[in-house]
């Protein structure tokens, strides 16, 4: 079913998902800015302060006790990448007032508490409490590290630096660790004012009911921001393909080396994102795919080789564990594929394969509360919305030529290789 979205205010929508299957209603408020590394770090550690605490419940145990008040509702942050765009997400997820035993308007009551969590926090002299900051740094820091640590993540990570060099997609999402340490309670707290003023909103509301008082609440908070100039949220052209594929190789103590590879999709003529969805599956997208079939099984390169396509940032991967000296015959053996692709050197069991598997992903988004939510954050950044059904819908349609065009627009932009160290005389 279509949601109904609707502006709240200058830059702000609110989008309401009516659905009676869960005893849980969900409103995520999530806040959208160009990603930037003057400003990741700062914006990030936004939605972690704002969720310890606001003004009316000053500390942890106040705000928990409120909290347990509203039958355990629970408040979450998180920050997103969303193509070129960065999300800072505040959750709060609560009982559906169906299931309130007297009768009480709990989901309004959670989100005017939401709502005073963002809009009027914890200020001492003016700013975001010192210990709060400082507590909330150390964290942002170890989820930066921890992202390092995963050497898988890692190799992504640097993989997309490189193919998309110069594009807000190439900036991590928290930032890095060096602005992060120089972050001051002065800084973050004009960051948050930046926020409210720049960012693009969306309000998502899930339930069985009550989502219009929910609109109507925030809409009466955006509405005390005379200063609001947020600029239009824009998906952008797809970006043209660097003329030669960048290289990069970095060394670590690492056993098993990472390979990525980085493609720009898009044509021309703009993106068929069926059909670009349909030609990852089939080409490395799902267990049965040509990627796993040949390069994993068959030839036995690599401990695992898959592909993944990120629709909003116009870009796909390959990813696979290999050794070192297997590199050049994977790089190889994953163009061969794709080429198999690009010529419908498939069968149609392996098309009609995949097609099922892209159809049933869609289908299961609704599912869950939380992936339905992030679902339709990600369709803010295109003009026309649409809903996972109508997405599968499509799939449906997508022959065998649609995907072999699909395939011819995927273009090489870059490779990343993150191998052991050498020894002194060169060996590994």
């Amino acid at each position: 079913m279509q949601p109904l979205q609707r502006p709240i205010s200058i830059g702000a929508d609110y989008i309401g998902i009516s659905d009676d299957r869960f005893k849980t209603a969900r409103l995520t408020v999530a806040l959208l800015l160009p990603l930037s590394e003057q400003t990741a770090s700062a914006n990030a550690i936004l939605p972690f302060l704002l969720r310890r605490s606001s003004r009316e419940y000053p500390s942890f145990a106040a705000l928990q006790r409120r909290l347990n008040q509203l039958y355990g509702t629970r408040i979450s942050a998180d920050v997103a990448r969303i193509g070129n765009y960065q999300a800072m997400v505040l959750t709060a997820a609560s009982i559906d007032d169906r299931f309130s035993l007297h009768g009480e308007e709990i989901t309004l009551q959670a989100a005017e508490l939401l709502r005073s969590m963002l809009f009027d926090p914890v200020m001492r002299d003016g700013a975001f409490p010192l210990s709060d900051t400082e507590q909330e740094k150390r964290c942002l820091a170890e989820l930066i590290q921890s992202e390092i640590n995963e050497k898988r993540l890692y190799a992504r990570y640097r993989c997309e630096q490189i193919l998309c060099e110069g594009e807000g997609y190439a900036v991590n999402r928290y930032g890095t660790l060096e602005r992060v340490n120089q972050l001051t309670p002065e800084a973050v707290t004009q960051a948050w004012r930046d926020m409210l003023n720049s960012a693009q909103i969306r309000v998502i509301y899930q339930g069985a009911g009550g989502g219009e008082q929910v609109a109507e609440a925030f809409g009466k908070g955006l509405g005390s921001l005379s200063s609001r100039t947020p600029p239009p949220l824009s998906s952008g052209s797809p970006p043209v393909p660097p003329d030669s594929v960048r290289q990069l190789t970095e060394r670590m103590d690492v056993g098993q080396a990472k390979l990525v590879m980085g493609f720009r999709t898009g044509g021309p003529n703009g993106v068929d994102i069926p059909a670009l969805r349909l030609a990852n599956a089939l080409f490395g997208g799902t267990p049965h795919s040509l990627l796993f079939k040949n390069v994993r099984e068959r030839l036995s390169l690599c401990y695992y080789c898959s592909s993944s396509y990120d629709r909003p940032g116009n870009v796909l991967l390959v990813d696979s564990g290999v050794e070192e000296q297997n590199v050049p015959r994977v790089r190889l053996e994953v163009e061969s594929q794709l080429d198999a692709v690009r010529a419908g050197a498939f069968t149609e069991d392996e098309l009609e394969s995949a097609r099922r598997s892209v159809i049933n992903q869609f289908l299961t988004i609704g599912d869950l509360q939380s992936s339905l939510a992030n679902w339709y954050l990600g369709q803010s950044l295109d003009g026309e919305p649409t809903t996972p059904e109508k997405a599968a819908e499509d799939i449906k349609e997508v022959g065998v030529e649609r995907v072999c065009q699909a395939a011819r627009n995927i273009k090489p932009g870059a490779v990343y290789l993150l191998a052991g160290r050498e020894d002194a005389d060169g060996s590994q």
